[in-house]
């Protein structure tokens, strides 16, 4: 297996310290300047690898979502019936440790911005056009609109995830999975 190089690992570095800082203090403190104070460096270090702000956020999602694929994997290790994958496509999505809470939290505040950043709103798009594709193909062989109803449910998975986070005494992640799963067993029925 190749060894990380130097250049690799400083440019995770530094994509880990915008998500720590953006999960901890929103995407208005991801500056050049406040990421260089997060990684005690200088801005210059950050430049190097990235010439604009846009640019470590672009890296920031693609890494969110290589986080999320690889909890997806994880999740789907042992589904094998379309609404197992359901399942593990919805408790993927559940905020229920400090690193996905981080990763949650830093996902809002760069998708807030999304909508104003082209960019950033065709990552943003291909990262929700393959989510909700697995959930196409899992419902396929129910008599719903496939399309429409992963729609939902990815709306459904993300405003729950939000409310683990902005409201965690009356929605804890295992309310989280209990509703997923009530959602399940009401529109799959």
């Amino acid at each position: 297996m190749p060894r990380t190089s130097v250049a690799e690992l400083r440019r995770g570095e530094i994509v880990d310290g915008a998500i720590r800082l953006i999960a901890r203090a929103g995407y208005e403190a991801a500056t050049m300047r406040g990421l260089a104070a997060e990684l005690e460096v200088s801005t210059g270090t950050i430049t190097h690898w990235f010439a604009t702000k846009n640019q470590v956020l672009g890296a920031v999602l693609d890494e969110l979502g290589d986080r999320f694929a690889a909890r997806i994997a994880a999740e789907l290790e042992h589904a094998t019936t379309p609404r197992e994958v359901l399942l593990a496509l919805g408790d993927a999505s559940v905020p229920d440790t400090p690193e996905r809470a981080d990763d949650q939290r830093c996902w809002s505040e760069i998708a807030a911005r999304a909508g104003r950043t082209p960019d950033l709103a065709e990552r943003h798009r291909r990262l929700y056009d393959g989510w909700r594709r697995r959930m196409q193909k899992a419902v396929a062989e129910w008599d719903v609109d496939a399309a429409e109803w992963a729609r939902t449910y990815a709306a459904l998975l993300d405003g729950l995830a939000l409310h683990v986070l902005l409201h965690p005494e009356s929605v804890t992640p295992e309310r989280m999975r209990a509703a997923i799963r009530a959602h399940l067993d009401t529109t799959l029925s």
